[in-house]
């Protein structure tokens, strides 16, 4: 349950001792999440771990789902789901006294400190056992993995048939392997639903660089896992992805990611016809009709093409891949014209990646931050659809249907 951020929060005043704890939080490169969203997110995720470790020393006992409460971390409100089981004797040790909201000041200042100190996980470890959560080192390895395994991307679910856009990008990262640092690229892919719902689908690490058959691999994960029908696939100009993506995706339509194509243009065209190159792809974008936004198209090429023949070449040959966009409502244009959405993730893992100075520590390390990442986006701003997704809903599954009924 994501909190609400008109709560009323109670004017208790904040301790000094806290207020160096929350700088430190933001300055360790989680500050891009709420403190809230962090709080509950964490003691969420240890509640679950501590659950399985119940449960594998009572296999009488079953889960039994979960229910939400809302505490006090000192003056911030903090929402989390309390996991269960079915004959109710387990009680998370990490939850206030009984009839208690809060926690006392000792406690706030551990799980603050250990906010703060998660670019290891041999710190988060340190942290639970001060926190009280188990008392041998056994115990701790179990709970400590299985917070990492409850904020991980779930790459092995079961996906949807249907979807009505998908979304993939690849990010380069850096890893520390003992005494060295090690290039890895990891492979994204975010997809919206009939539902109108945002969700991650993939997220997996790869040693060394982008590549395609590292990019088929992921695909052919996706359709492993039960996707089949995709309406709008949006990537960048990877080399040789167009092709597989068209490959495993037939009936799909193929958007390049138009922002790195106007990057390409500044890097290609000289300072003032880049400048003009943007005004006219501006106007392109904004077309009321595909056939406008072609012929615009074609305008835009024959203008450049004396001067730069190879680059507006290139272009042409892509032209559908460009302007696939515009066969959608107008609401959605901007958001299946590049493949921002994947960005969401990128950009809060390039915050934590700076702050932790420029690298990863370990492999756990990335995990819990991309588990993090997710979380935040899922159980925060994609819980409910966008104003433009709803608006527009009805219409992307009359086009589905539409598209699909016509295939069979």
């Amino acid at each position: 349950m994501s909190a609400d951020p008109k709560k009323s929060v109670p004017s208790e005043p904040i301790s000094e001792s806290t207020k160096s704890q929350i700088e430190t939080l933001l300055a360790s490169g989680l500050g891009e999440f709420t403190l809230r969203e962090l709080l509950g997110t964490l003691l969420s995720g240890v509640s679950v771990a501590e659950r399985g470790l119940y449960l594998d020393q009572r296999p009488e006992d079953r889960p039994n789902g979960f229910y939400d409460r809302s505490l006090q971390v000192g003056s911030v409100p903090v929402d989390i789901r309390v996991p269960r089981t079915r004959n109710g004797d387990f009680r998370p040790a990490n939850l206030p006294s009984p009839y208690q909201r809060g926690y006392p000041e000792e406690v706030e200042s551990l799980l603050l400190g250990l906010l703060a100190s998660s670019r290891s996980i041999n710190a988060a470890r340190e942290g639970l056992q001060k926190m009280g959560l188990s008392g041998s080192q056994q115990d701790l390895e179990r709970i400590a993995a299985g917070l990492i395994d409850e904020l991980e991307l779930g790459n092995s679910r079961p996906l949807d048939t249907d979807l009505l856009a998908l979304f993939v990008d690849g990010k380069y990262i850096e890893l520390r392997d003992g005494d060295r640092l090690r290039t890895a690229c990891i492979y994204l892919a975010v997809g919206l639903g009939r539902d109108g719902k945002k969700r991650v689908l993939a997220c997996i690490a790869k040693p060394g660089r982008e590549n395609l058959e590292d990019w088929k691999a992921v695909l052919r994960g996706l359709i492993e896992r039960g996707l089949r029908r995709v309406m709008i696939f949006v990537q960048d100009d990877f080399s040789g992805l167009l092709k597989v993506s068209e490959s495993f995706f037939p009936h799909a339509d193929v958007q390049l990611c138009v922002v790195h194509m106007q990057r390409n243009a500044r890097s290609h065209l000289s300072r003032s016809d880049a400048a003009e190159f943007q005004q006219r792809w501006r106007a392109i974008k904004s077309s009321w009709s595909e056939d406008v936004g072609n012929r615009g198209f074609e305008e835009l090429c024959d203008r450049f093409a004396d001067d730069y023949p190879s680059w507006i070449a290139g272009l042409r040959k892509k032209r559908l891949h460009y302007l696939a966009f515009l066969k959608y409502p107008d609401a959605m244009r901007k958001s299946f014209s590049t493949t921002n959405l994947v960005e969401a993730v990128n950009g809060q893992l390039e915050i934590m990646r700076r702050n932790s100075g420029g690298y990863f520590h370990s492999e756990d390390t990335l995990k819990l931050k991309l588990g993090l990442a997710v979380s935040h986006l899922e159980n925060g701003r994609w819980r409910r659809s966008a104003g433009g997704i709803l608006a527009a809903l009805s219409q992307l599954n009359a086009m589905f249907e539409s598209r699909f009924e016509g295939a069979s």
